[in-house]
């Protein structure tokens, strides 16, 4: 059975982009438009990996799922792949977000592909 990816961005141009990419690579994707959409899915799926952007409905969305997550005590793996660094010249901390990384929009596809899959197991 492929590995899960949740891909919660949204813009659905990156979506399809990430969507193509990993599933050519013999991953499994769902995806979802918002945080509480993508929450959801990621209670009901069970991804082994989620892509996540922070900019979504609101401009610290991203921040609010990661922080939900943890509440929760699901350590699924979670990159973070985003402009707002760019846009704010915000430096990122891995441990207090708790993202296993954190990936500059426009991203790398092989790095992206080759980080779901080590994430994934």
């Amino acid at each position: 059975m492929p590995k899960k990816v949740l891909i919660i961005d949204d813009a659905i141009d990156y979506i399809t982009i990430y969507k193509t990419a990993l599933e050519a690579n013999g991953l499994a994707v769902i995806s979802a438009m918002t945080g509480k959409e993508g929450m959801e899915k990621l209670l009901n799926e069970k991804p082994d990996v989620v892509i996540l952007d922070v900019m979504m409905e609101m401009p610290d969305s991203g921040f609010e799922f990661m922080n939900e997550i943890k509440a929760k005590g699901n350590t699924t793996p979670v990159i973070l792949c985003s402009s707002i660094a760019d846009a704010s010249q915000m430096n990122f901390d891995l441990n207090s977000l708790g993202a296993s990384m954190v990936m500059q929009k426009p991203v790398d596809l092989g790095e992206l592909v080759r980080l779901c899959k080590k994430f994934a197991g």
